[in-house]
């Protein structure tokens, strides 16, 4: 309830309701951030960027917080320009983490009082895959690989056949997420 108060406050051009935004997530993010980056310089500007996208919202009435929290937004959107600056930057690396990108995201979901249904569907259905799965989808969709490259990382004796896989990793994740959808 704070939040959406925060919120209509900012929408009739109360600045100090910004102010209480920013002060409000500014660690919280930063620490956030910081396990998937090292440069808090870097991170500290995509939050202000963050902040400056909501303000912009919200002033041009575009934001609807039906289902998830302010903080969810704010760490979704931060960790949306956080990895598009990065992609975007061939000489930024990543910090270290798990080698299994999806097992992170539950790491995301710790910071975050609210869980959106949808994310937790996903969550769960790719935690349902086998680990091979799991790697081909995120070289393909997280590191961009392409075919030939997946073919060369997991031993593939053809690139027909990581195609024919990745298919058959997208139908059971589909699958999966279509049977606990009933669930939420």
């Amino acid at each position: 309830m704070m939040d959406n108060n925060l919120l209509e406050r900012l929408s009739f051009g109360d600045t100090t309701a910004l102010e209480e935004i920013y002060r409000k997530y500014r660690e919280p993010f930063i620490q956030f951030a910081s396990k998937y980056h090292a440069d808090k310089n870097q991170i500290c500007d995509i939050y202000q960027d963050v902040i400056i996208a909501l303000f912009e919202k919200v002033k041009k009435k575009k934001l609807q917080l039906t289902t998830g929290s302010l903080k969810t937004y704010i760490f979704s959107m931060g960790k949306f320009m956080l990895f598009s600056r990065l992609k975007k930057n061939a000489n930024t690396e990543f910090i270290a983490y798990d080698n299994d990108y999806f097992e992170g995201l539950a790491d995301y979901h710790d910071f975050l009082d609210e869980k959106d249904p949808q994310v937790i569907l996903i969550e769960n259905g790719i935690a349902s895959l086998g680990k091979k799965c799991q790697e081909l989808l995120r070289l393909f969709y997280y590191e961009e690989k392409k075919l030939s490259e997946i073919q060369e990382i997991l031993n593939y004796n053809h690139t027909d056949v990581v195609k024919s896989q990745k298919s058959r990793c997208l139908k059971s994740l589909r699958s999966s997420i279509e049977l606990n959808q009933d669930k939420i």
